[in-house]
């Protein structure tokens, strides 16, 4: 687990992430306001990367206006990289601080931080909540948007949109739905199509017979007339697997949705594809991203990692996300803490947006990681470049932990208003308004 960091909450230092080779005044504020009262101190500046060189040893402060304690510098940093502002008091009566923050290039600077959840389930398939709940539990845990994804059914999904349609609350909800065709193992995600893949797929169509696998005759017409239409294919890689993907991928982007290959290692019980159809399905363009990371077994989601280092160590490009595969998000066991909890598999994404068009930009453009942090453990980041890592792991200990108390107060506001309780949509949009200024705050754009 990630502890709170003592200067994290003593001080505040913003903006936190500015642009490369531009002017910027800095400012940093005692939380603690006894800190800096009527003590000197001198402020330096280190650049982290470059073995803590010291750019500047005594930085020239102007004294924040009373009664605030603490002050503003102004700096010009050259490359993109984490800083480091360090407070030394002269008497040493006070401990020395040391504020980190980051200097980005314009590309990635344009870019917002997005925690998602692809891959989610309700009561309306295996999950044990209901939509609503889902979107306000999601909030409340520090996510930015969700798609619910129930078995066989896109339906459900489109709950969670009406359950706080025209609230314009910037934690967003997008269709999606679980894909997995009768006879056929490989799980597919449609994020955000505005079609629905099981709707063609399957026979019965009401929400309430979810668990029937028929498929449709013009289902199991279609397949054949596609695998007719196949390359020869490797060996250990079914011609069924693979016009059942060529299938659902076209219905889904065809529908302005993206394509998200699911589980493939999942092996419990025995529901894993073969290694050579994974690597056929991403070297042939049939899914727009793997799902790297999800809420299996964690030797099912090392062997997808392997993989994936193996085949990009090829050269093979892969988009990828994380998702921790929902069925329950209030926790369950003796004690309940200490077991499987679903915030512990999240997708980090970097978007122009939150939008559909913005996340799928993202993914497909490979900027998104996938992120695993188990309970008491800490994060474990992959599928994405050394830079993004960097940045991440910088957001994750200066950014996001101060983010997260404010996204709490909107789930919980959230959970009432789904609930019907008078008052609670006046209080949900008065704290998301409240918390506007948090991005413009911490971000130099």
């Amino acid at each position: 687990m990630l502890n709170r960091r003592i200067d994290l909450y003593s001080y505040d230092i913003y903006p936190k992430v500015v642009p490369v080779g531009r002017e910027v005044t800095v400012t940093v504020q005692a939380i603690d306001p006894h800190l800096m009262q009527d003590f000197p101190y001198t402020v330096s500046l280190y650049a982290i990367n470059d073995a803590g060189k010291v750019l500047e040893s005594n930085l020239p402060c102007t004294p924040l206006a009373a009664p605030m304690q603490g002050f503003t510098v102004t700096v010009t940093l050259p490359k993109e990289q984490e800083y480091l502002l360090q407070i030394t008091y002269a008497d040493k009566t006070r401990p020395q601080a040391n504020l980190q923050f980051y200097a980005l290039e314009d590309d990635l600077l344009c870019r917002k931080p997005l925690f998602g959840e692809f891959h989610a389930h309700s009561l309306f398939s295996d999950g044990k909540q209901g939509p609503a709940f889902l979107a306000a539990e999601y909030r409340k845990q520090g996510f930015d948007f969700l798609s619910v994804t129930d078995h066989r059914r896109r339906m459900p999904s489109t709950l969670a949109v009406e359950a706080f349609e025209g609230l314009e609350l910037p934690f967003k909800l997008y269709p999606g739905e679980e894909v997995h065709p009768q006879d056929i193992r490989t799980h597919i995600v449609n994020f955000a199509s505005d079609n629905s893949a099981n709707a063609f797929a399957l026979k019965e169509k009401d929400q309430a017979t979810w668990r029937d696998r028929a498929g449709d005759p013009l289902w199991f017409e279609e397949l054949e007339r596609v695998k007719a239409t196949l390359p020869p294919l490797p060996e250990n890689v079914s011609p069924d697997e693979v016009a059942s993907a060529t299938i659902v991928s076209r219905i889904i982007r065809e529908g302005g949705g993206m394509c998200i290959l699911a589980h493939p290692h999942w092996r419990y019980p025995l529901h894993s594809v073969t290694d050579e159809t994974t690597r056929y399905f991403l070297q042939s363009g049939l899914f727009d991203a793997l799902e790297l990371i999800g809420g299996q077994h964690w030797s099912d989601n090392h062997s997808q990692i392997a993989y994936y280092n193996q085949l990009t160590a090829e050269g093979m490009r892969i988009p990828v996300v994380g998702a921790s595969d929902e069925h329950g998000v209030l926790p369950v066991g003796t004690p309940p803490e200490k077991r499987h909890h679903f915030t512990e598999e999240r997708t980090l994404l970097f978007a122009k947006e939150n939008s559909r068009e913005g996340i799928m930009e993202a993914v497909k453009g490979c900027y998104s990681a996938a992120m695993f942090q188990p309970v008491d453990q800490f994060p474990q980041i992959s599928g994405c470049s050394y830079r993004l890592f960097k940045y991440a792991m910088f957001l994750l200990l200066n950014y996001f932990p101060l983010r997260d108390e404010l996204y709490a107060a909107e789930g919980r506001y959230m959970h009432e208003y789904a609930a019907g309780t008078p008052g609670a949509k006046e209080k949900l949009l008065r704290t998301v308004a409240d918390n506007a200024y948090f991005e413009d705050k911490y971000f130099c754009r």
